[in-house]
């Protein structure tokens, strides 16, 4: 909260001051949806585009982040009944947003478990559902460890829509009945199809970027400390292949912009900065995407990309659904851990390529970089694995709608 900033806005809703709304009317349904950041909202948008243009539906929506936050207010503050911070989790707070706003249906999305929210639904009789739930390693090895936090976290009759069978069988092991949980895949790939119309010009931002129109763009996306430096050599050497390679930096988070400023000094390459001004002088090698929330409209130009927190030290991995989802041919490291599932089905599927060290994914992408035939198969493999996939965001509101007993989408 400090380093990001942006926090202090409509604070009272934090401690439960949310506007007191009207009851809801004869024949309709109020749904209050906690999305925490940005990623989560994003995940969301077709499930709360069909929602909001239901005639019998009213929708609240509320968010975590400060960036989670803006993005709410940008894209559906003037459709949802009313938005804001999520109250603090504690029963003052709790209970005073729910007497205020008297939801029908609480939604929470990815692995957002809220002891007391739950506790205020359980004690009206209001169903909740977790949407698009995922239990990483960590947390799952947590929560199973300990019968306490089971009691604390699951509540009797709280429902489950998750994104595999391997998840599954993560929340059935820590408790939830398996009746309550139910398999309808990754919001995330439905999310991340582009609508075509609403893409940038690719040809507008290589210009942008300081780019020529024949650069070969390599992309490192939510980067992580050390991986920056990879990128930085691989970028040198596919350069000395005689390739007019650009590097598209997208650091995962943006307040690292000093370190990666001074790193980019120290190797004396021409580079700019997002936040000093989105427009970089013709001749800039290394794009600093210093900013949030623009990754899916920035990656549109690149060739080829690298999946950041993937390398050792750093685990867990980042989401490479948006870049498969464009056809973006895509190298990660051997720590993939929070997307497991799917990184494992993009790999059998030949549409990623993975690299077991620092070594073997700096060859990858000198590899692709200098062979448009690679580049061309692995983003067909990629878009045939989207394409491939069924539409969570459809089961998911097929279901909603059977809890609400109206006809979704």
């Amino acid at each position: 909260m400090w380093r990001r900033g942006g926090y202090a806005k409509n604070v009272r809703y934090r401690v439960g001051f949310w506007p007191s709304l009207p009851p809801v009317e004869q024949g309709k349904k109020r749904i209050w949806i906690q999305a925490v950041s940005v990623g989560e909202v994003s995940s969301i948008s077709k499930i709360l585009d069909s929602l909001l243009n239901h005639p019998s539906i009213e929708v609240v929506l509320s968010g975590t982040t400060s960036t989670g936050l803006v993005q709410i207010e940008e894209r559906f503050g003037n459709r949802v009944l009313a938005h804001g911070p999520f109250p603090l989790d504690w029963w003052p707070f709790s209970s005073m947003a729910w007497r205020r706003i008297q939801p029908d249906m609480i939604i929470t999305v990815d692995s957002e478990l809220w002891p007391e929210h739950f506790h205020q639904a359980s004690l009206r009789g209001t169903p909740s559902l977790v949407i698009n739930a995922r239990l990483s390693d960590r947390t799952y090895r947590r929560i199973s460890s300990s019968t306490f936090a089971q009691t604390l976290l699951l509540p009797r009759g709280l429902q489950i829509f998750t994104t595999s069978e391997k998840q599954r069988d993560r929340w059935v092991d820590i408790g939830v009945s398996g009746d309550f949980v139910q398999v309808v895949g990754n919001l995330k790939i439905d999310a991340a199809q582009p609508n075509e119309e609403s893409l940038p010009n690719p040809s507008e931002l290589r210009t942008e970027f300081g780019f020529t129109q024949d650069s070969m763009i390599l992309a490192g996306i939510s980067t992580w400390p050390g991986e920056e430096q990879l990128l930085l050599q691989s970028l040198l050497e596919i350069r000395n292949q005689g390739v007019d390679a650009r590097l598209l930096l997208i650091p995962r988070h943006a307040e690292r912009r000093k370190q990666l400023e001074d790193l980019l000094k120290k190797e004396g390459l021409p580079y700019h900065l997002r936040s000093h001004s989105h427009k970089a002088p013709q001749g800039t090698w290394v794009y600093l995407a210093d900013t949030t929330g623009e990754l899916t409209r920035l990656i549109v130009p690149s060739d080829i990309a690298f999946l950041g927190k993937t390398l050792p030290p750093n685990q867990g991995g980042q989401n490479p659904i948006e870049p498969v989802a464009i056809g973006l041919p895509l190298v990660m490291g051997p720590n993939y851990q929070n997307f497991s599932q799917t990184c494992e089905n993009l790999i059998a599927h030949n549409a990623i390529r993975l690299g077991k060290s620092e070594a073997e994914v700096k060859k990858e992408l000198i590899g692709l970089s200098v062979s448009e035939e690679l580049r061309d198969t692995l983003s067909k493999q990629a878009l045939h694995w989207i394409d491939s996939q069924s539409s969570p965001a459809k089961i998911t509101l097929e279901k909603i709608g059977g809890i609400l007993q109206l006809s979704l989408p």
